[in-house]
């Protein structure tokens, strides 16, 4: 007789195979706020304490959303009491429905594409993007670390972020057409 799965083993399997995810997605909505790993950290622990209700075998990915969202929601409010968000919360909303109607099963391949293309780049221009993006150096830090000014440091990101787009989007287009 075969031993039935630990439901609570699954679900913390499910929790975090869909963590990048859910990552791209609380980004998305909230992109350069320093609530990010915050409303993550929250949306984890409330599909923790409501594992109960979640069921085996469902969009898992969907229900994770649907929470996440509500937390973003409470973080747009929270900001924008302390005036730190600019966004109308209409404008949010709108930006919610509109991510979620969008292929979210995307999201994982696009980040597969986008490590791929990084790696593709210059060790030179690589280590810019990752020290401005994953560092979260500042324009004029990273400008004096690496010794140029910050306006042509600004130009050269720009390129490298055209190049990796166009390279991220050659490469999911790829991935459509040869599944």
């Amino acid at each position: 007789m075969a031993k039935q799965p630990d439901p609570e083993e699954t679900f913390v399997q499910l929790v975090v195979t869909h963590q990048a995810a859910l990552r791209a997605f609380v980004l998305s909505l909230l992109p350069g706020s320093s609530e990010v790993d915050d409303v993550i950290q929250e949306t984890n622990s409330e599909i923790w304490q409501k594992r109960g209700e979640f069921r085996i075998g469902t969009n898992f990915k969907s229900w994770m959303f649907s929470v996440a969202k509500f937390k973003v929601l409470s973080s747009w409010r929270d900001q924008s009491r302390r005036k730190e968000w600019a966004m109308p919360e209409e404008t949010l909303t709108k930006l919610i429905d509109r991510v979620e109607t969008g292929n979210l099963g995307s999201t994982e391949v696009r980040l597969e594409a986008l490590r791929a293309c990084l790696q593709q780049l210059r060790p030179v221009d690589r280590g810019l993007i990752l020290r401005r993006y994953i560092g979260e150096h500042s324009l004029g830090k990273l400008a004096a670390e690496v010794g140029r000014n910050a306006e042509s440091l600004k130009v050269s990101l720009h390129r490298i972020r055209m190049a990796l787009r166009t390279c991220v989007t050659h490469k999911t287009r790829m991935e459509e057409l040869n599944p």
